[in-house]
């Protein structure tokens, strides 16, 4: 008996639903909403779209049997407003779209609510890093954009964000002599309390050798946030891109995988002890890949190849700071 084919998830978005995403469609205000405010983000999936707010999830869109709006309604804390009962479970209309649009605001103090006691400082970090590296203030600038955060192929591949590294170089972001932009998977690490454990940085390296050395793998990979970064751009949802006319037909065979660690205690030896494990466990052992780690420029956000180091650059030019010897 043939064994049954596992099931492909990829995701994107079907023409119908982009179509209706684009000017003219009736879900197009939504796009509208999320470009005129830098506090939301819209993410694709497989067959939906996710809109976020502070790292959570304000409205879900799928596509089935036409398109079923959703609000996570664990931000209510067993208080369900009234106005949000009411809202339509199914977008048929314009006037749909903008019932939920309207509730906006009232959804995001909710959030604001269960954030309060529920802080989530590692996805707002995450949304932050996405919004100034692809908006049209340093995004402009930068050498990375982000094309997706918090992916999951439910195949054991798992990024915090995925971004192309198209480095702001005139010849290069004209695509000139057949050049490639990378791809490049990231792993944010808010806090020392994030570096060890199931999703700390070991486990982070040992998966991404395991499942993404493999080329099938990979070109899988590639080829859905190749999608994706299309569809993104098609809905002008990466505005430093907005002048840049020139396409992205296929990412380097090269790609990077970076670590970014943010709010590191310099007098905690966590950092400084899981560094010394990294290079005794790797070090005559080949991965098939470098890992790279990326400081901030100056406080902010914004993702620059002169702030990427390689392990051993790191452990150097950081060390005060990995543990501070004073």
């Amino acid at each position: 008996m043939m064994a049954k084919k596992e099931k492909c998830s990829m995701r994107g978005l079907s023409n119908k639903f982009l179509m209706n995403l684009k000017g003219g469609g009736f879900l197009h205000s939504l796009i509208q909403r999320v470009k005129a405010d830098a506090t939301l983000c819209l993410e694709i999936r497989e067959n939906y779209i996710n809109i976020y707010y502070r790292g959570g999830n304000i409205l879900r869109i799928k596509e089935k049997d036409g398109y079923v709006a959703w609000f996570d309604e664990k931000y209510c804390s067993n208080n369900i407003p009234s106005v949000i009962k009411t809202l339509p479970k199914k977008l048929k209309v314009e006037s749909d779209v903008q019932s939920w649009i309207i509730a906006f605001p009232l959804l995001k103090q909710t959030m604001d609510f269960w954030f309060h006691k529920n802080p989530k400082a590692e996805r707002e970090c995450q949304q932050a890093i996405l919004r100034e590296n692809n908006s049209c203030g340093v995004g402009n600038s930068t050498d990375y954009f982000i094309i997706d955060i918090e992916y999951d192929n439910h195949k054991g591949a798992r990024f915090d964000l995925v971004a192309v590294k198209w480095e702001s170089v005139g010849v290069i972001r004209k695509l000139t002599k057949g050049y490639k932009p990378k791809l490049c998977f990231i792993e944010l690490k808010y806090g020392d309390n994030a570096l060890s454990g199931r999703a700390g940085m070991l486990k982070h390296i040992e998966d991404f050798s395991r499942y993404l050395s493999v080329d099938p793998s990979l070109a899988s990979i590639k080829a859905e946030m190749l999608t994706i970064l299309h569809q993104k751009r098609e809905l002008g949802l990466i505005p430093a891109l907005r002048n840049n006319k020139n396409v992205i037909k296929a990412f380097s065979d090269e790609s990077e995988y970076m670590f970014i660690l943010a709010n590191h205690d310099p007098d905690s030896s966590k950092l400084n002890n899981i560094l010394k494990d990294i290079q005794k466990k790797y070090e005559t052992k080949l991965l098939g890949f470098g890992f790279k780690f990326c400081s901030s420029n100056f406080m902010g956000y914004g993702l620059y190849k002169q702030n990427v180091y390689s392990f051993n650059e790191f452990r150097e030019r950081f060390g005060n700071q990995i543990l501070c010897n004073s």
